[in-house]
Parts: C-alpha cells; structure tokens; sequence
C-alpha cells in the first residue's frame, strides 16, 4: 500500500496528523469497490474423498466409467456412500497404461472386489493377463494390527465379504481371475505370480504391507507401476512409514497423489 501523499491533492490540504488515516481509508475503499466487481468463486465439480477441485474431472463425461462406477458402488458401499470417484478413474488410468507391458496384475487387498471390479471394467486388460487377488477374504487378522491402526477402527473392519462373493462379482472374468485366499504371510511364499505390470497395493495395514511389496517388488516389469491406496490417509501413515522405508535405498520414488494415493514406477 503507498502511503504517499500528492501534493496537489484533497489529502494534501489536511491537517498532517489527518493524511496517513486518510490515505488508508481511501485505499481500504478501493479494495472493497474492487471486491464488489470480483467473479463469484467457481463451485467444485468434485468434492468428496478428502478432495475438492475446479479443475477438468474426467470421469464425468464418461458415460462408460460413469455406468461401471454406479454397478460396482451399488454393492461395494453396504454401510454407507461414499464417492471415491477420483481415486477409481486414477487406478483405473495407470492399469490401462500397463495393459501392454510384458507380465500379469495383482492386487493385494481386495474386500468386496470393487477395484478389482473396475480395473476389469474399464481398463481394457487383454484376455491374455491374469489378476491376482490376494486377501483373507474374512476381515484383517488380529495379530497384525498395529496400536495406531486398532485406534482407528481396522480392528474386525471388512469382514463381509467371501471367495464365493468375490468370485461371483467377477463372473464376467472368471478365466482371467486367480483368488489367493489366506493371510499373505501364509499365501505369498506358496504362490508365484510370475512377472508383473501392474500392483494395487490396498491392504490397509502395515505389516501385511511391507511382506506384499518384498514379494512384487522383485517380479515388477520395467516400467510397471504401484498404486498404494491409502498412501496419504489420515490415520494410516504407519504405511506410509513402511512404504518409504522400503524404497529409501531404490532408485525408484513414491509419488503421492491429491487423492491420498500413492504411486510409484519401476525403473
């Protein structure tokens, strides 16, 4: 703010004590004239999730993502709502960019196979590329919860859900899903991917975490790519503590996303 005082202004004709009062006055009266000529803020396109933006949201003009959204939420949110739409058009984007890359898919965490749902719907995943879903199927094992992940109630959360369920939801793309069944400390030495394109990282605990990333970090095809779901969550950075650590020595870097996910791209 200029604080000046022309000398041949109304101002100027002011006792002194009187001119720096005036001259605030007058710039405070400019500022509010100014807001009154100010465009209204534009309202969010999108705002749920952690998130609120203005900016191009493209999942909602595609009709076809629109429909494979609406079919998986109508079973996949049994308690409540939410709109995680962001984050499914995100993980869905980096799957159909690995779709050509020499190796299968794998998910670590996969509840009531809504990801799993439209990775497979929307992604474009060859007929020849399996999808590995690991989980226990039953809710998380107690042992492995840490204090900071029962504080936010993990502790006997996602119990509802099946081998029978998961398999049924997915009939459309039976010949292209193997289910892993079992805590992955039991399921991982035991089981052999193969190469691998494309990791969804959605375990929820930290543990459990760490052993899935030592297992698909090794069979990771050059430019295949990682999506940690709950990289960024509030209440849940005891995985992102892991995460970080485990590529502190890689050449790779976990990038994190507004969404609260994180991902990463093999060298």
């Amino acid at each position: 703010m200029d604080l000046s005082v022309p000398p041949d202004s109304k101002t100027a004709r002011l006792p002194r004590p009187l001119r720096p009062l005036a001259v605030v006055t007058h710039w405070a009266y400019m500022e509010l004239r100014a807001l009154g000529h100010r465009a209204p803020p534009r309202p969010y396109v999108f705002e749920a999730d952690g998130l609120a933006t203005v900016h191009h949201s493209p999942f909602l003009t595609d009709q076809a993502f629109s429909a494979s959204y609406e079919e998986m939420a109508s079973e996949w949110f049994v308690h409540a709502k939410v709109d995680v739409r962001w984050r499914m058009w995100l993980l869905t984007r980096f799957a159909h960019h690995c779709r050509e890359l020499e190796g299968d898919y794998a998910e670590f965490g996969v509840y009531r196979a809504g990801c799993a749902y439209m990775m497979l719907a929307t992604s474009g995943l060859p007929r020849s590329k399996r999808l590995f879903l690991f989980d226990t199927y039953a809710g998380f094992p107690p042992d492995m919860l840490t204090d900071s992940e029962r504080a936010v109630g993990l502790h006997g959360a996602l119990e509802n859900t099946s081998v029978e369920y998961v398999t049924s939801r997915l009939a459309p793309w039976k010949a292209q899903i193997t289910t892993v069944e079992g805590d992955v400390f039991d399921t991982l030495p035991r089981t052999e991917t193969g190469r691998l394109a494309f990791v969804h990282m959605d375990l929820n605990l930290s543990k459990p975490t760490q052993a899935a990333l030592e297992y698909a970090y090794p069979r990771l095809t050059p430019g295949a790519i990682v999506v940690f779901d709950d990289y960024g969550g509030a209440g849940l950075e005891a995985q992102r503590v892991v995460v970080d650590d485990f590529f502190a020595d890689k050449t790779e870097e976990v990038i994190a996303l507004p969404s609260g996910q994180g991902m990463m791209i093999k060298h």
